[in-house]
């Protein structure tokens, strides 16, 4: 049995005088509950940041990658309406932005609503080398709005090296691109002496009718242009429609130039590249024309023709009438070359020869059947004009016949002598012919060529 020393008794110290005994229980209640509402938060607040997104820091996934577009600062498409006009800028803005953990390399973003448009990302590149998880970038693209609708989908492609996996993006956008156009074409047409008549033809280019379409041209004042309505301005013209104006110009005569002008408006009020609304432009167009007017023209009827120089004579009432010599119709038989008295022909007349007649130096050539009136006599009882039948008593005043010419003798025709033939070989001049040439090589060549032969039958 071992005999110990006795425990010493604890002393508790007296509670202090005023303190309530149960306040340390308090204390450890009051720990307790405060440790169990900061776990409930915690774990609300988990649950919370669950809820907001789908993709954490803590993961990686092929649809961690989010495009917008806005363009000039209207979301998606919102630039359809009011639109953009036609040829003002077109801003687009894509925002890219990974959701994921994993850092995403090589993004490049195409859209086909832009096309030609140079899409350019941070750094003046036209792609995105990295992008971080949970950051975002900004692209933008700026190009010249066309005519039309255009609404396509972009399209933004990442690498994720850790999957070995392409990452993309879509998003839609577009505008519409609206507005209206002028075009103005002149032509000048001459209607008369210091008149002239100019057309003005206005065409709508745009997609848009155009309004209180005006015409003028201050070149050719005060001459009034004249449209359908019966004044210068056209009320409304549709898109690809065309109006006609005109403008009687009445003017001395000279040389002009049309400078015509239209202008209007089509009423829009667009998008601006800023998102703030633009008012609709005045629309214009000018043409000119260049034109010549011709002075008034005299007329000078030509002189009237007398009478007496209708028809002139014919034959021997030509040699009365004096156009020609004396004795130009008096053609002696010699000259015919008629032997008298032919069985064929009446007693005194001649037969008229089948060529040219000879006519004494002076007098005109007469044809042959003037030749031939003049020389066969007329029937018995009728006297030809200006010859007195034989018996009869000359007129008074009547002309006497002269005597005709003698002929002339007729030159024959020399006759060519033969040349000899001896000319064919050598001329005049001692030089030898292209035959005599031949004729002297044939006779050089030819006992060359014998003597040859001969030798060569010899040696064989």
């Amino acid at each position: 049995m071992i005999i110990g020393r006795p425990a010493r008794a604890r002393s508790v110290p007296p509670p202090a005088r005023g303190a309530d005994p149960a306040a340390p229980c308090r204390a450890r209640r009051t720990g307790r509950a405060l440790a169990r509402g900061l776990l409930v938060g915690l774990l609300l607040g988990a649950v919370c940041w669950t809820a907001v997104g789908p993709a954490g820091a803590d993961g990686a996934g092929t649809k961690g990658l989010a495009l917008e577009v806005t363009v000039n600062t209207r979301p998606g498409l919102g630039a359809l309406r009011p639109g953009i006009r036609t040829g003002a800028a077109v801003v687009k803005t894509y925002r890219l932005t990974n959701r994921s953990g994993a850092d995403l390399y090589a993004i490049r973003v195409v859209d086909p609503a832009l096309p030609g448009a140079l899409i350019r990302c941070p750094g003046g590149r036209d792609r995105v080398a990295r992008l971080t998880g949970l950051r975002s970038v900004r692209c933008t693209a700026t190009g010249r709005a066309r005519p039309g609708t255009w609404v396509g989908d972009a399209v933004a492609a990442g690498r994720q090296p850790y999957l070995r996996a392409t990452v993309r993006a879509r998003a839609r956008s577009g505008y519409a691109g609206v507005g209206a156009g002028l075009a103005l074409a002149q032509t000048a047409r001459v209607t008369g002496p210091g008149r002239a008549e100019v057309r003005y033809t206005v065409t709508n280019t745009g997609n848009r009718p155009v309004h209180r379409v005006r015409v003028a041209d201050p070149a050719l004042a005060p001459a009034r242009v004249v449209c359908a309505g019966g004044g210068p301005v056209v009320a409304g013209i549709a898109p690809g429609a065309t109006a006609v104006c005109r403008a009687d110009v009445r003017r001395a005569p000279g040389t002009y130039v049309g400078r015509g002008r239209a202008d209007g408006t089509d009423g829009l009020r667009t998008l601006g590249p800023g998102g703030a609304a633009v008012a609709p432009p005045r629309l214009a167009a000018q043409a000119s024309a260049r034109f010549t007017l011709p002075g008034a023209q005299s007329h000078t009827p030509p002189p009237p023709r007398s009478s007496s120089a209708a028809v002139p004579p014919v034959g021997r009432d030509r040699d009365q009438a004096g156009l020609l010599p004396p004795g130009a119709f008096d053609v002696p038989p010699e000259v015919l070359d008629v032997p008298p008295g032919d069985p064929g022909l009446a007693p005194g007349v001649a037969a008229v020869p089948p060529g040219p007649v000879d006519v004494p130096p002076g007098a005109a050539p007469v044809p042959p059947a003037a030749a031939l009136l003049a020389a066969v006599p007329p029937p018995p009882g009728i006297a030809a004009p200006g010859v007195v039948p034989p018996g009869a008593a000359r007129p008074p005043g009547a002309r006497q016949p002269q005597a005709l010419p003698e002929p002339r003798p007729q030159a024959r025709p020399r006759a060519t002598p033969r040349r000899p033939l001896l000319s064919r070989f050598v001329r005049e001049d001692h030089t030898p012919t292209g035959l005599g040439m031949l004729t002297a090589l044939f006779l050089v060549l030819l006992p060359a060529a014998v003597a040859a032969a001969v030798l060569g039958s010899r040696r064989h």
